[in-house]
């Protein structure tokens, strides 16, 4: 059961997740100081990325009608952890049989360290460097069976997925430079 390994880039994703299983990047150029572009991430709704919430809306994911702000239902799919400011982080540790799953410890240290069987350690963040927005989820099974049932699923939602994450990028963009008059 061989994972994949990257460049270090510098994010706490990568620092927490160095290696994974699965893997989805997006990115997209966005004019904007770091601090415009980041309150865009935390402020930005579904609301302001329709093609998001309808998929999220289809997985079951609370959604509120487009009120619910992105990270914030992004955060509640696992754990929070704090970065610098130039990127949203979190990770959680999950079964594909239960969901998420809070064994002993932080997320963060789960996601670093966990070895229990069937187990799936999962992260995503939004970061912004050098005029760059990007998203980026990583997944490491703890053993061949959970990466293989995970394998399945992924097959799955891989498309969905995407789409979702570049509306998302594309809303928070919007939003971020119309807050900076780049309209």
């Amino acid at each position: 059961m061989r994972a994949h390994h990257g460049k270090p880039d510098g994010s706490e994703l990568a620092r927490i997740l160095p290696a994974w299983h699965f893997r989805e990047v997006h990115r997209t150029p966005v004019a904007g100081t770091r601090e415009s572009v980041m309150a865009a991430v935390h402020t930005t709704t579904w609301g302001e990325a329709p093609l998001a919430r309808a998929l999220m809306a289809i997985t079951g994911a609370d959604v509120s009608a487009g009120r619910r702000i992105v990270a914030d239902s992004l955060g509640a799919m696992g754990e929070v952890v704090p970065t610098p400011g130039d990127e949203f982080l979190f990770v959680g540790v999950m079964s594909m049989d239960d969901g998420l799953t809070r064994p002993e410890g932080t997320s963060a240290e789960l996601v670093a360290h966990c070895a229990v069987p069937g187990l799936l350690k999962v992260g995503m963040n939004v970061r912004y460097a050098g005029g760059v927005l990007s998203t980026e989820t990583r997944v490491l099974a703890t053993d061949e069976s959970a990466r293989r049932s995970f394998q399945r699923y992924w097959f799955v939602i891989r498309c969905g997925s995407g789409l979702t994450r570049r509306s998302m990028l594309r809303a928070i963009r919007a939003r971020a430079q119309r807050a900076g008059g780049q309209g």
